[in-house]
């Protein structure tokens, strides 16, 4: 079974529906043995004889988030981590800390009904994407939480048929939507109304934004990439395209080390692809040696960048073109949940040290955010 879920986040049912593959911060449980581009080599047996020794050890930071909060976003700048919690009545806090869980600072993000997108740039500034609905909308949530892609065989890599005109409901429900700007301590900066980005035929949906030292924040939307100017708004730089004739719409676009950008594109029957993304060119690369598998991918020092699935996390090396085992779940008497998550969201230090949200002792919708450190001989 392929699972595609918005790591334990509230979303809307109106997106979710719209959208069945929204940012996804998951994977379900496969054969990591899976295809690898060309290559019939599996990345089970490429990596086994990299790293013998993928033990780390699990230590809990305490006093960060209540027990009533899951975490729907995080991320790592100016030395600190930033997450985002959510809270049994829906209410978001912006929490950040340092790497050993001490000097915890927090705010509200006080904002309506919405669905939201974040972001923090290398100061420490904390970027807000939100959407409010009108207080009758119906935005009640699945049951679990959760959006999920193809929960069979028969419709594992199918994408919604009727997903704009979904949007097009979602927009006529929309009150309002915008970017917030905060500075570290909740000071708001600027708020900038995008509401008319979404006009029109119900086609215009945010997936996420990220942060880059070259481009500042982007945009990552079903029309394409597009980057935010706080005097001009929003402009595109890539189109749809511009991502090839499979293109569907959707891609997780991710940061890695060395501000270098990359994405993992869905191409309909073909699952999902993952490419680093020449901005300047308006171009992917040539696929890289990634398996069609559903990954969470995350930034960190040490490789271009990370990705997890129900066994290991993996560190990509853009030179060989190959996944790098970094940690073994089995080895460090780890067991991911049910749904084959072990790390929700996490962020790499090094390749030896990883602050996460990991699934182990506790339930679907509490945070537990640990150190994870690599055992030493």
């Amino acid at each position: 079974m392929r699972k595609e879920i918005l790591s334990k986040r509230v979303a809307s049912c109106i997106f979710a529906t719209a959208l069945c593959v929204v940012t996804f911060a998951g994977c379900g449980k496969k054969e990591v043995g899976a295809e690898v581009g060309n290559a019939e080599t599996s990345v089970a047996q490429e990596t086994a004889a990299q790293e013998e020794n993928c033990i780390f050890n699990l230590n809990k930071l305490s006093g960060i988030t209540d027990e009533s909060e899951f975490i729907e976003y995080f991320d790592y700048a100016a030395g600190r981590c930033v997450v985002v919690a959510v809270g049994d009545q829906g209410d978001r806090k912006y929490i950040s800390f340092n790497p050993d869980g001490s000097d915890v600072n927090s705010f509200n993000l006080s904002v309506g009904s919405v669905i939201s997108s974040y972001a923090v740039d290398a100061e420490g500034n904390f970027y807000m994407q939100y959407i409010e609905y009108n207080e009758e909308a119906d935005t009640e949530a699945d049951e679990e939480g959760v959006a999920h892609a193809g929960d069979d065989d028969e419709s594992e890599d199918a994408a919604p048929e009727d997903w704009q005109g979904d949007a097009a409901d979602a927009e006529s429900a929309m009150k309002a939507a915008g970017l917030v700007k905060f500075d570290a301590t909740g000071k708001e900066i600027f708020r900038k109304d995008l509401m008319s980005n979404y006009k029109g035929d119900g086609s215009f949906v945010v997936n996420s934004i990220v942060w880059t030292e070259k481009n500042g924040l982007l945009f990552n939307t079903t029309t394409g990439i597009m980057k935010f100017d706080e005097n001009s708004g929003l402009s595109t730089i890539m189109e749809c395209k511009d991502f090839g004739d499979k293109y569907e719409g959707y891609c997780t676009l991710f940061k890695g080390a060395g501000d270098k950008l990359f994405a993992s594109v869905y191409e309909g029957e073909d699952g999902y692809i993952t490419y680093a993304v020449d901005l300047d060119g308006k171009k992917l690369s040539d696929p890289l040696s990634i398996p069609k598998e559903y990954f969470y991918f995350f930034a960190g020092e040490g490789h271009d960048f990370y990705c997890a699935d129900a066994e290991a996390v993996y560190g990509y090396d853009g030179s060989a073109d190959k996944l790098v085992k970094v940690m073994d779940f089995a080895q460090s008497k780890l067991e991911p949940d049910v749904t084959g998550i072990l790390i929700n969201y996490a962020v790499a230090l090094s390749d030896k040290e990883i602050i996460a949200d990991v699934t182990v002792d506790t339930d679907a919708f509490s945070s537990n955010i640990c150190k994870l450190i690599k055992a030493e001989g």
